[in-house]
């Protein structure tokens, strides 16, 4: 997954980055929560104070485009951002990180 950055703006008034990107040649959308991990990769920001808000693709196209906001903290986040979203973002990761912690054992 290639990830390249459209913009990056700096929102002093919220204390966060609000980021759009580009994933290139990926045949299905991707995963909010690999998506995530490879853009905190890149950009060297906390994976607890991130959130991916949208992440779209067209029919028939490899480029998917998406936005993404890095808070300060993760308190931050929370008093910011909507409750659902980041439970429903958490409830993702934690049951795609169940079946990985099952093939570790095996």
């Amino acid at each position: 997954m290639e990830i390249k950055i459209s913009s990056d703006k700096e929102n002093k008034l919220f204390k966060r980055r609000e980021i759009s990107f580009l994933v290139l040649g990926e045949e299905k959308t991707p995963s909010a929560m690999d998506v995530k991990r490879e853009l905190c990769k890149k950009l060297n920001i906390s994976p607890d104070a991130t959130l991916v808000k949208e992440l779209y693709q067209a029919f028939g196209e490899r480029l998917c485009n998406g936005t993404a906001v890095s808070y300060e903290n993760a308190e931050s986040m929370a008093k910011n951002e909507q409750k659902h979203k980041i439970a429903r973002r958490s409830k993702a990761e934690a049951k795609a990180q169940k079946p990985a912690e099952e093939e570790k054992k095996e």
